[in-house]
């Protein structure tokens, strides 16, 4: 892997990728007339796109090299992760048209009757029939898609099963430090919490947002996700055209995860295009050993099975009671594993550092960790919108006590997350990464909750201690991890924090970003400024703390 030196140095070229990108979407999917010349070897296509050469692609007539890729593809000469060419859409993650919506007129089933299986779960739900039909059909396929690293046909058949049956065994609601559920359960079922949308006196206005992170689809959930997360995780070692074309590569999981939120028809259509463009952009890259196999082998994994799990839609949430309370839950990472999609964010920072890979221990140890403080800062919100994908919010014990369990999951989350950042420098800055999304992206709403939790006041309850609390060891080894590092600090005044407004921050960020030493600093103190316990017992604690502001369009993007 010789060539990841230079990439740092000289680095694959933010202009060559939206070159790319922009004559792909000018080269129609069926143009098979190859009016730019003879067809493209695989090898001519690749010597293009070296290193040492790179910077001469603008030089080349792209449509030629696009039409001859899509050739080869069609042919089945090129390999898209697995062991031999893909023979289906589903596999093919260049060819895919994704789109998760399904005709679906049922209301769900609630309750779930006791021993329901998987079978039974889907028959009467299109979406839940269509994850399963086609994780049967990937799954059958297994070969053309997995190549036996961190992603696995049996991950995926876990993670299936984990969704469908997620509202089953209902637990009784749990006590509190205020008194049993009977006596305190109608305080929990009046939850409230901001909605998912930008804020007009938080967020940037958005014509001046989209000059500072631009993206081809224009809407602001989605661009966090790409400058916030993907991009971010890359600490400005890994080169920002290439950078670029990962975020973009993952435009089938934004739409599996935020159609709703996507717009209409036509911007499905763009971000399909743009992701075809992305990925078939890291395969050359992949073959001319700029990206390695690892890298671009385990991205189709994890891209094929987030979009299956993507089908799933829960139409029961209507009907279900509100309130905080327990349902049938495996394990943390049962479908957490695959659907936070964090290897994006692993790609980023491996290419960055050099080509590091992780194991499979040390990617199950960053995904929990990103789990607890994804579903952590979100359990408000997730439990007013009755979104039972969040595993904290169905880990809850039935009649156990809500204080000492929310406590115990800030342990771990603080846990976790410096055992991550020491396990490995990628899983640092992608723990770092997830941070800095997290107190970015606007669909959080963490200065709004930071800022607009109030003390209870009707029981008018003292506040109960919380082990994991700032004088715990669990904060102060989270602080050590990051000083390991060598990370460093922008201080108060000039760094991140879940207190500062985001319209403020997007313009410092744009500026501390363009440096890996400022990004590292900026991204180290998001990380310790949100995983502060005062932070996240203020966020998630709805025994002591309420929100009672505007909710919004609770629907936007459940």
């Amino acid at each position: 892997m010789g060539n990841f030196a230079a990439l740092t140095d000289r680095g694959v070229g933010l202009d060559a990728y939206l070159a790319w990108v922009s004559a792909w979407l000018a080269t129609p999917a069926q143009d098979d007339t190859h009016d730019e010349g003879p067809i493209m070897t695989v090898d001519e296509m690749a010597k293009i796109f070296q290193d040492k050469i790179l910077g001469n692609l603008l030089k080349y007539n792209i449509k030629h090299i696009i039409t001859s890729f899509c050739y080869r593809i069609d042919a089945q000469e090129i390999l898209l992760g697995g062991r031999v060419a893909p023979s289906c859409n589903e596999t093919n993650i260049i060819k895919h048209r994704y789109d998760p919506k399904t005709e679906c007129t049922c209301d769900g089933i609630y309750p779930v009757p006791p021993g329901a299986t998987l079978e039974s779960v889907f028959q009467g739900c299109t979406a839940v029939k269509k994850m399963v039909d086609m994780a049967s059909l990937v799954n059958d396929k297994e070969d053309e898609w997995n190549p036996q690293h961190l992603f696995t046909a049996e991950d995926l058949r876990n993670a299936v099963a984990e969704l469908a049956l997620c509202n089953a065994d209902e637990q009784p609601r749990p006590g509190s430090c205020l008194g049993p559920a009977s006596a305190t359960y109608l305080l929990f079922d009046s939850i409230q919490a901001p909605d998912r949308c930008p804020s007009p006196t938080v967020d940037t206005e958005l014509s001046v947002f989209h000059q500072l992170y631009p993206t081809n689809e224009q809407i602001k959930i989605l661009a966090d996700a790409k400058y916030f997360f993907a991009i971010a995780c890359g600490g400005t070692l890994c080169d920002e055209g290439l950078a670029k074309a990962i975020a973009d590569s993952g435009n089938n999981v934004l739409i599996a995860d935020y159609c709703e939120a996507a717009g209409n028809d036509e911007t499905i259509l763009l971000l399909q295009d743009v992701g075809a463009a992305a990925m078939a952009f890291l395969k050359l890259c992949n073959l001319a050993g700029v990206i390695s196999d690892w890298q671009f082998d385990n991205t189709v994994a994890m891209i094929i099975q987030f979009q299956v799990l993507g089908y799933y839609r829960d139409h029961s949430r209507a009907r279900r009671p509100q309130g905080v309370y327990g349902s049938r839950m495996t394990g943390t990472l049962a479908h957490r594993y695959i659907d936070l999609a964090v290897y994006i964010g692993v790609l980023t920072a491996s290419i960055g550092l050099g080509g590091e890979q992780i194991t499979r221990e040390q990617y199950e140890i960053l995904a929990e960790s990103s789990c607890y403080i994804n579903d952590l800062i979100d359990f408000r919100s997730d439990t007013m919108r009755r979104v039972r994908e969040n595993v904290i919010l169905r880990g809850i014990p039935g009649d156990g006590n809500l204080c000492r369990y929310l406590d115990d999951c800030i342990s771990s989350c603080l846990r976790l997350a410096a055992e991550a950042i020491r396990s490995s420098p990628v899983s640092a800055l992608v723990v770092m990464g997830f941070c800095n999304w997290g107190i970015m992206g606007s669909h959080h709403k963490l200065y709004e909750l930071f800022h607009g939790v109030t003390k209870r006041k009707d029981p008018n309850p003292s506040m109960c201690e919380y082990i994991s609390g700032a004088s715990s060891s669990h904060y102060q080894n989270l602080l050590d991890a990051l000083d390991s590092r060598g990370y460093g600090t922008l201080g108060e005044e000039n760094g991140p924090s879940v207190a500062k407004r985001r319209s403020d921050m997007d313009i410092l960020y744009h500026v501390y970003r363009t440096s890996p030493g400022t990004q590292m600093a900026w991204l180290a103190d998001c990380t310790r400024s949100l995983l502060h316990p005062d932070t996240l017992r203020k966020i998630v604690d709805v025994v002591h703390f309420e929100w009672r502001g505007q909710t919004g369009d609770v629907e936007y993007c459940p």
